[in-house]
């Protein structure tokens, strides 16, 4: 039996035997099936949702890794559920309403020396009021001269303190933080002549960079007269050269105010003589340059000269308030010695060219009475600035107050400890006192917007004969309205456009129903007007506005309300004169189609830095 068992070689063949680890495993995998069967009722006992089977395929979007809202905050707290990754973890999920601005604006009106009521008025003297243009190269002070200016007529803008220039004209912060003005701005300020009479200008600082050059276009059609600034250490710019050129085509008549006269005393410290040569070489490169872009059109018309005899040429220092002519200066001499009787008109006659004083005979000569003597403007002008602004620089032996005291300039305690600059400003401000001179020399070599409306009409008017033309030529302000529209500026939101215009016959009312006659029209084709209503008007103060109910002719104004169909220029009439629409004037500031009553003006780029003013004649 048991050799069946095995085979030939000692294998057992026989049936399957029982082992003990079988036994063992049988009994060991009883007990862990029970364990667990134990522990699945304990867990389907405990579980809240028993539907749940433990092999059922929950999808992704059932799973629940963390509590509800509801369960952790309540069923009155409102939640809000938000995608992953569609916003950044630096932004809130509710944002705070935010107000954008875009420029610098005073709610309020400031502080002025004059009335804004006595203001309002003189609107209505014509020949007390002038329109012009400040222009020049790059940062040859426009800005800050304008700056000296509001101090001297807005008190709460005064800082003895530092003399940064607050750029008040400059009111976008891009021209802020850049420096750079990029908007022309206009500014109507109250200023006094040297006698004292008040005189109401209307200002536009326009930019000085080439880019902007528009800018200055547009403010010269709607001025009257032009102040060109140069820089005394820099001398004629390129841009200087351009604009002169335009100004001669434009027809404006031109003053010159040769700016930072401190930079030859602090930064090249040139002697005295040889800065009355270089503001003299100026002059004479200016006088050339006026000779060779006169226009040929009209030989009868003289070209201009300038010289600081003929009052169309001030000295200026904006940096530290400093700005006088020949004859206010004089002035300052004439006050000085009222018992001699010395008038200042005699006086400044004698104040430039080759022209000495004699001491011994207390006489004006054109022969040098010495080797040594000095010209009169080096010795009456010249000298007393470069000893002024050497005492405050270099006071090593206190002799300042003493200095000081003799000219009759007071300083407090706390303004004699100020830094050397600001204590430089403010001498220099109480001793040259206002910028009486350059109001003299504006509103003697500026016409009025009544004189200039001849010259006015004659350029950019091209129609015919009638009493429209008569109402311009006249400046009427009982007559029909015509209003020129050069520059829009935007609101604080800028949801619209404020339009400033030249009111150039009649009066503009608040309120008043007109019609705007668009660039492209004409006579024949009067698809390019539309009629609109006038909100409110102001008088534009570059950071405030005075808001006015009418404005009568040859002012400018801001216009509420008619900015819709305005591209870039229009001309506005009454709505009663649409029968008389050959008769308006328009006109036109940058790539605009030629009208035909229009002496348009378009740009054309000649060079890559560089553009030139073209003149094109109409073409009817």
């Amino acid at each position: 039996m048991d050799g069946d068992l095995y085979d030939e070689f000692g294998n057992y063949i026989g049936p399957d035997l029982e082992s003990d680890s079988e036994d063992e495993q049988s009994v060991y995998g009883q007990d862990n099936r029970d364990a667990d069967e134990d522990a699945m009722d304990e867990d389907e006992e405990g579980d809240a949702e028993p539907e749940a089977a433990p092999m059922s395929v929950v999808l992704h979007e059932d799973k629940r890794y963390y509590p509800q809202a509801v369960e952790v905050y309540g069923p009155d707290v409102e939640t809000v559920v938000q995608e992953e990754d569609t916003q950044a973890l630096d932004k809130p999920l509710v944002e705070p309403v935010k107000q954008k601005k875009f420029q610098v604006q005073e709610q309020q009106l400031p502080e002025t020396t004059y009335d804004m009521e006595y203001m309002a008025d003189m609107l209505d003297n014509t020949n007390l009021m002038r329109n012009i243009t400040l222009m020049g190269h790059l940062h040859n002070g426009k800005t800050s001269f304008v700056d000296c200016l509001i101090r001297q007529t807005h008190p709460g803008t005064v800082n003895n303190e530092t003399t940064i220039p607050m750029r008040y004209t400059d009111t976008l912060f891009v021209e802020q933080e850049r420096g750079v003005s990029i908007k022309s701005m206009p500014v109507t300020l109250l200023l006094k002549n040297i006698k004292g009479k008040s005189h109401l200008l209307n200002i536009m600082d326009t930019p000085g960079h080439v880019n902007f050059s528009d800018e200055v276009t547009a403010a010269l059609r709607i001025s009257d007269g032009a102040v060109l600034f140069v820089d005394a250490a820099e001398g004629i710019m390129l841009n200087t050269e351009r604009l002169l050129r335009h100004a001669v085509q434009e027809r404006v008549p031109l003053t010159i105010c040769i700016n930072k006269i401190d930079r030859l005393i602090l930064e090249l410290k040139l002697p005295p003589a040889d800065a009355y040569y270089k503001l003299r070489h100026i002059i004479d490169e200016l006088n050339s340059l006026v000779e060779t872009n006169q226009p040929q059109d009209n030989p009868d018309e003289p070209p201009t000269i300038f010289s600081p005899l003929l009052g169309n040429v001030c000295f200026a220092s904006s940096l530290y308030d400093v700005c006088f002519t020949l004859e206010s200066f004089a002035a300052m001499y004439a006050s000085a010695h009222v018992t001699s009787g010395l008038r200042a008109s005699d006086m400044a006659a004698w104040l430039w060219g080759d022209v000495y004083f004699n001491a011994k005979t207390r006489r004006f000569t054109k022969k040098s009475p010495h080797a040594s003597a000095q010209r009169s403007f080096v010795e009456f002008i010249l000298e007393p600035l470069y000893k002024i602004f050497a005492q405050v620089v270099g006071d090593v032996d206190d002799t300042l107050p003493a200095v000081l005291a003799e000219l009759g300039i007071k300083l407090t305690k706390q303004e004699a400890k100020l830094n050397i600059r600001p204590l430089l400003r403010l001498v220099c401000s109480r001793f040259f006192g206002d910028f009486s001179g350059f109001v003299e020399m504006v509103c003697r070599h500026i016409p009025s917007p009544l004189d200039a409306a001849e010259r006015k009409v004659a350029h950019c008017y091209r129609g015919g004969e009638g009493a429209l033309r008569d109402s311009m030529l006249g400046c009427d302000q009982s007559g029909p309205l015509v209003a020129h529209t050069t520059k829009m500026y935007p609101t604080d939101d800028c949801t619209f456009f404020l339009v400033l215009a030249r009111i150039m016959s009649g009066t503009l009312y608040a309120g008043q129903a007109v019609r705007v006659l668009g660039e492209n029209y004409s006579a024949q084709d009067e698809e390019d007007s539309r009629l609109m209503n006038v909100g409110r008007l102001w008088i534009y103060e570059a950071r405030y506005k005075v808001e006015l109910n009418r404005v009568p002719a040859g002012c400018w104004a801001l216009i509420e309300g008619i900015d819709q169909p305005i591209v870039k220029t229009c001309t506005l009439v009454t709505a009663q004169d649409v029968g008389r629409a050959e008769e308006v004037v328009d006109a036109s500031n940058n790539n605009i189609s030629c009208t035909n009553w229009l002496y348009p003006v378009k740009y054309h780029d000649l060079t890559e830095d560089r553009r030139q003013v073209e003149v094109i004649s109409s073409t009817v």
